[in-house]
């Protein structure tokens, strides 16, 4: 993945039609798992989510049931990239990854564009 200038988007990735891909999302402070929650979205579609500690995954949008998945180990270190696998042309859309804790009023966001050939 390729990183751009703050303000645009902040990464843009490419895949094919069939492979996995990681979309990049990183924090430097990422607290207590269990008091946290990340968001990956499209729009208001909610490709990924994960609180108190765990995979929540009633609200995904069922094209991407079955092919996300987070780095729960790495979790801790701030690593909070999600890994799509068998992308699909329908894949190819503008990410949001969003992290919040629940003790702390700020939110960090990061814009990621999945382009798939």
């Amino acid at each position: 993945c390729l990183v751009f200038i703050p303000g645009q988007l902040d990464t843009t990735c490419h895949a094919f039609v069939g492979e996995t891909v990681v979309l990049p999302c990183t924090t430097t402070a990422p607290g207590e798992l269990t008091k946290s929650r990340l968001y990956w979205q499209i729009g208001t579609k909610i490709v990924h989510f994960f609180q108190n500690g765990q995979d929540s995954l009633k609200a995904q949008d069922k094209h991407f049931r079955g092919r996300t998945s987070l780095f729960l180990d790495q979790m801790k270190h701030g690593n909070l990239s999600l890994k799509i696998s068998n992308v699909q042309l329908l894949d190819n859309a503008e990410y949001t990854c969003i992290y919040k804790q629940t003790n702390d009023y700020q939110t960090k966001k990061s814009k990621i564009k999945l382009n798939v050939s």
